[in-house]
């Protein structure tokens, strides 16, 4: 079912003239910490040595509030000047499993539950270097990051092998 245009028309111009009615009937002026402003207020009165029901509407003042402020230049600081635990040992530049200071890179793993699933085999040492600091970092030279990700034992009990770069110089 539609509405044809008589229909339409007739709403329009309730709902035109509803709104002055309801502006004349409920229109008061407030009180507020900055003055009287104009604004809408309903009263519902109630028996029983109960408190009227008020509901207000306005009372704003819609003027923009302009105030200067003069700009502080050293604003206090949020932060300290500590470094990062992890910070500090990337500058520390040395490996963590075989102390080696060359080409000293960062192992990440993305979940620390990931290091200890039940029912799996035992865990390696630099996996258990990091569920015992319960960090998900783990500052390592080159070959030994090269060794974690191919599994092969890390630190000073492992054979030092040179890996061969893949660029041509």
């Amino acid at each position: 079912m539609g509405w044809d245009v008589a229909s339409r028309c007739a709403a329009v111009a309730w709902r035109a003239s509803f709104v002055p009615e309801v502006y004349r009937r409920y229109r008061a002026v407030l009180a507020t910490d900055r003055g009287p402003r104009a604004g809408l207020q309903v009263t519902i009165e109630r028996g029983d040595d109960r408190k009227p029901l008020v509901a207000q509407w306005g009372g704003i003042s819609l003027a923009r509030k302009i105030r200067v402020r003069t700009l502080d230049d050293q604003p206090p600081k949020v932060w300290n000047n500590q470094r990062s635990e992890l910070v500090q040992r990337l500058l520390a530049e040395s490996c963590e499993l075989c102390g080696s200071a060359q080409n000293v890179e960062v192992h990440h793993v993305r979940h620390l539950k990931d290091l200890r699933r039940k029912g799996r085999a035992p865990m390696p040492a630099w996996a258990e270097r990091m569920a015992s600091r319960q960090r998900k970092t783990l500052v390592v030279c080159r070959n030994c990051h090269h060794a974690i990700h191919n599994g092969r034992p890390t630190g000073q009990n492992a054979e030092s092998t040179t890996l061969e770069s893949r660029v041509r110089s």
